[in-house]
């Protein structure tokens, strides 16, 4: 029920490779002598060694995708989440620059698709998404990367409609002493280099685990020659402690440092700082006794402080009254504290019952100054807009009826609480008015639940096959994006919009061989009250001495949508030393309320593939094929993106090559955009006008793409 109550700017370096490239370079240069690999035993497995340029992801469980982010992949990702997401079949990227884009799974963007980093949540500061949960990852540094489509989980948060991404660490106890090291060095393209350690030293009793990244790259060109406005630096560190007595209990701290600044060609301001301090405890406890198999306790403290600018990556557009341009910075921050306890109970063998509550509270603040010369961002007092309070109360339930046979189902309940602390709505970045709903406080009850249940049709030494279909339901509460950096169309506030419904109807089917693995899944969905953002809205506001004036803004509405799609990924075996691979994905949807299609929805894509892969070497070729997409609706669509047009068919060319010359080293390089298709992803955001680049009609991919990575692991 719901109740309303009273830096330093990077350069444009050329287009060289930097020395980070010789390394690499020297790296293919040695071992030209090297043996054939062994295993630990000293035999030749040339039958058992992994895919190392992995180019699609599998689906192994229902509605469950789980991959090793430390694996090189191709098209080569960017060094943050939404980039790495875009390499999973499913996933689209709203592309602003060079990172930190807005990942889409089935077309649903935001808060519909949660992001989960080591069980905490990470939210990002900036009212216009420059800094989306993702930008805040450094996928590299995890050990496993697993994505839950649909309303088919209750244990990872509110809310998910779309899905959950887990971004994990490993939790696993030593069984015995020993150093790990994985390090990478990467050269590419517009200057890229990127640079990575993760270090751990590990025993039965103890692990202590640190990591550093470090990124960059310039301005890089489309498939036209057009120089994008997209450089990016970005450094990440962290380090933890865990302490394991015993082989049922496990106890970390770990703690995180992250900065950077980027460059984005579709708006006037680019982000000079995205910093992030985090702390995180955790404690787990197995085997309590019979009935009680495990109880996870974890508290997390996450603080994002962002500033946008139009001086520190650009020289700043406009003219004032005085004849110069002004140079402008805003400072959001986000604060957030949460927690967790989750019980796993076994009544009987056949039985395992989830139960937990989690928490999170937070709290954005801004400052800013329209003229930076004059009064300094810095010297301001933040001011604090609203503050975001959730506890939900879960449990899920799987039931093994007979062997391969199962139902899992789940159910959770979240209390939300918002309160508006603003004064004023700024109408512009000149004016403002008396905020309708200035410390009004929001509390409402919403609930979730799902269930699904699962076959094995078969199952024997060379073929299994899995049927499935689950029915879930959420309700979504609106996001800070939609209730407060946004207005109604009859109010400057928003509040008081309804929370999004989604109830949503999965089924699937996976297959394996010997040669063959595959698997098909299919959704349809009805949403009720879903959150459309709507730009170049017209409203009447006052002006003086009683005259009305008209100005333009951006709304949020509710409206009845539904949206339906399929997901297909297909891989043969053709050989010992040939496998070929094909994926599909499509999504469509249509606004009911407006008798048109829905908004910001990716076209029908398509990978094929076929590799070639030796004991010590491999290579391969991808070919992404991009329908053009002309359902379309003008000014509508969510939080991240509006259509703006259609997109035409796009067809992407790339080509990679593996050579491992020891155990520990690997060396990967690749083409991307082997024929340098000029090309833009359909919901990628329109171009702006910034001094010294083209205008781009729609912020285009990059064209030809050369990469070379050399990966140590010990």
């Amino acid at each position: 029920m719901k109740k309303i109550h009273t830096q330093a700017p990077l350069t444009a370096g050329a287009r060289q490779y930097s020395p980070l490239a010789l390394v690499l370079a020297a790296c293919c240069a040695c071992s030209a002598q090297a043996e054939p690999l062994k295993t630990k035993s000293g035999e030749s497995e040339h039958e058992a060694m992994e895919q190392m340029v992995v180019t699609a992801v599998k689906t192994e469980q229902p509605l469950n995708i789980t991959t090793d982010p430390k694996k090189p992949r191709q098209p080569l990702p960017a060094n943050d989440g939404a980039d790495y997401l875009k390499t999973i079949p499913g996933f689209s990227v709203i592309r602003k620059g060079g990172t930190d884009g807005d990942p889409v799974l089935r077309g649903m963007a935001g808060s519909r698709l949660s992001m989960v980093l080591d069980g905490e949540s990470i939210l990002g500061g900036c009212a216009m998404r420059m800094d989306p949960p993702t930008a805040y990852i450094f996928p590299e540094t995890l050990d496993q990367i697993r994505v839950i489509k649909g309303p088919q989980t209750v244990k990872y948060g509110p809310g998910n409609s779309a899905g959950v991404v887990l971004f994990e660490h490993d939790q696993e106890r030593p069984q015995e002493t020993a150093w790990d090291l994985h390090a990478s060095l990467l050269a590419a393209s517009a200057g890229r280099t990127d640079g990575l350690i993760d270090a751990a030293y590990a025993t039965p009793e103890f692990t202590l685990r640190g990591s550093a990244t470090s990124a960059s790259a310039d301005d890089y060109q489309d498939g036209d020659g057009v120089t994008v406005h997209s450089r990016y630096q970005r450094w990440n560190g962290q380090l933890g402690f865990a302490w394991t007595p015993d082989d049922d209990t496990r106890i970390e701290l770990s703690s995180a440092r992250s900065d950077g600044e980027a460059a984005y060609a579709d708006r006037g301001m680019d982000g000079a700082k995205f910093a992030r301090e985090n702390v995180n405890v955790k404690l787990t406890r197995n085997n309590l006794s019979e009935l009680v198999t495990s109880v996870e306790l974890q508290g997390y403290y996450n603080y994002v402080d962002h500033v946008m600018d139009n001086y520190t990556l650009r020289e700043p557009a406009g003219a004032t009254m005085m004849g110069g341009a002004t140079a402008m910075a805003m400072n959001p921050d986000r604060e957030t504290r949460g927690g967790k306890l989750m019980l796993t109970l076994a009544p009987r063998g056949d039985l395992e019952l989830t139960a937990g509550i989690d928490t999170q509270q937070n709290q954005h603040s801004n400052r800013s100054s329209m003229n930076q010369s004059a009064v300094d961002y810095r010297n301001l007092e933040r001011i604090a807009d609203a503050e975001f309070s959730q506890t939900g109360v879960f449990t899920e339930l799987s039931w093994e009826l007979s062997p391969g046979n199962r139902w899992i189902s789940g159910a959770r309940v979240d209390d939300w609480r918002l309160r508006d602390l603003r004064d004023n709505v700024a109408l512009s970045m000149m004016s403002s008015i008396a905020n309708p709903t200035a410390g009004q406080k929001r509390e409402e009850s919403l609930h979730s639940g799902f269930t699904r249940f699962e076959k094995a049709l078969q199952t024997n030494a060379t073929a299994s096959a899995t049927v499935y279909a689950g029915l879930g339901y959420t309700e979504r509460f609106p996001d800070y994006w939609e209730a407060i950096a946004k207005e109604t169309e009859d109010s400057v506030s928003a509040l008081d919009i309804a929370a999004e419904k989604t109830s949503q109807l999965d089924i699937g089917f996976i297959y394996r061989t010997e040669k063959i693995e595959a698997s098909l899944s299919a959704f349809a969905n009805i949403i009720d009250d879903y959150l459309m953002i709507q730009s170049g809205f017209s409203k009447m506001s006052g002006g003086m001495g009683g005259m009305s004036s008209t100005r333009t803004t951006t709304i949020v509405r509710n409206i009845d949508a539904r949206s339906w799609g399929v997901e297909m990924d297909l891989g043969y075996r053709l050989s010992d030393h040939w496998r070929t691979e094909l994926t599909l994905s499509s999504v469509r949807g249509a606004n009911e309320s407006d008798g048109t299609t829905l908004a910001q929805l990716p076209p029908l894509e398509t990978r094929v593939g076929l590799y070639y892969q030796q004991a010590q070497w491999s290579g391969g070729i991808l070919w992404r094929a991009l329908a053009a997409q002309d359902r379309v609706d003008i000014g509508r669509g969510n939080i991240a993106g509006q259509d703006f047009g259609p997109t035409d068919a796009a067809n992407v060319l790339s080509l990679n090559g593996d050579w491992r010359p020891s155990v520990e080293l690997q060396v990967t390089a690749g083409i991307d955009n082997l024929l340098d298709e000029s090309y833009a992803e359909h919901i990628s955001r329109a171009g702006a006008a910034i001094p010294g680049f083209d205008q781009l009609t729609r912020v285009n991919e990059s064209g030809r793409t050369l990469w070379m990575k050399a990966v140590y692991s010990f």
